[in-house]
């Protein structure tokens, strides 16, 4: 149980530089997921405001295709953010 008591200095910071890079990716993976998320909520809902410009089934696609972007982001939005 007392391996960890054994390692040394090299070894110590060996591994808190690996951590390091893990976290910065971290950070920078999930700023571009967030950005991302963003503007495809704000392209979901320009489909479902460019469905009040059309007429019948159409618009009904729109509608459907621009719901499911929004749902879909603000989802991962929150899988990111709790």
């Amino acid at each position: 149980m007392d391996t960890s008591n054994n390692l040394t200095e090299s070894e110590i910071r060996h591994a808190v530089r690996e951590e390091i890079s893990r976290a910065g990716w971290s950070v920078l993976s999930t700023v571009f997921w967030t950005i991302l998320s963003a503007f495809t909520i704000l392209v979901g809902l320009q489909a479902v405001q460019i469905a009040f410009y059309t007429s019948g089934l159409v618009a009904l696609a729109f509608v459907a295709v621009g719901v499911l972007v929004t749902g879909a982001s603000m989802y991962l939005l929150y899988l990111l953010h709790r």
